[in-house]
């Protein structure tokens, strides 16, 4: 999957090498842009009521067949830093650590401020489509691979920190100037920083792996620096 997923991201760049082996005619009604970026969010592992925050980078490379249609496929790949104290937790728990995630996801785009004139022919009007900017929203399967793991307090650790797969909703929004805003919400079904409470008297979990999920939430701007 990370080898597919890597390929992803080198075939858009392989093909601009290339533009003189690829006709305009082939790129006409189709888009791909490919942006970097940063964020911050909160990280939830333990279900408590205080998230510790967290920060982070992201690639993201998004390729739409059709620009003419609203559907669009993407990539991306991503690695945050989280951190939160004690008295942030309901146990008294401290969460620390560092993670990588790649997600792949369809999705609807929708383009802003896209005029036609009368007289615009059809290549015209698909290339102010692919050139607009765009309000986009998708769902994607996300994987996230704890890289360091420093939790501590008094609980203990129930479960192996090992990668998590779930779920993410993501949208996004292009302001002037090659910038987007976005944020997303992710969900998956394991705890990753693998810190659990139990009990006194048996060894029952009763606090953050009692469910065995942990979820994250991120709000960032990304810069376009490919598009076509």
């Amino acid at each position: 999957m990370l080898i597919g997923f890597v390929l992803l991201f080198i075939f858009p760049t392989v093909n601009a090498q290339q533009g003189m082996l690829i006709s305009e005619e082939t790129l006409l009604g189709e888009a791909s842009d490919f942006s970097i970026g940063i964020h911050t969010g909160a990280f939830d592992c333990n279900q408590t009521v205080k998230y510790p925050y967290n920060i982070g980078v992201v690639g993201q490379y998004n390729y739409t067949p059709d620009v003419s249609k609203n559907w669009f496929f993407g990539a991306e790949l991503g690695a945050f830093y989280t951190q939160g104290n004690e008295k942030a937790d309901n146990w008294g728990r401290k969460v620390k650590g560092a993670f990588a995630d790649i997600t792949v996801y369809p999705g609807l785009s929708f383009p802003i401020g896209t005029s036609f004139a009368e007289e615009d022919n059809a290549t015209l009007r698909l290339k102010k489509l692919a050139q607009a900017r765009k309000f986009r929203i998708g769902l994607g399967f996300t994987v996230a691979l704890p890289l360091i793991k420093k939790s501590e307090g008094v609980g203990v650790n129930l479960d192996p920190v090992k990668a998590g797969f779930g779920f993410s909703l993501r949208t996004s929004y292009d302001l002037p100037n090659r910038l987007t805003i976005f944020a997303n919400g992710t969900r998956i079904g394991r705890d990753l920083d693998g810190l659990g409470f139990v009990n006194n008297t048996s060894t029952e979990r009763i606090a953050g792996n009692l469910k065995k999920v942990s979820y994250y939430y991120k709000i960032g701007v990304l810069w376009n620096f490919v598009k076509k």
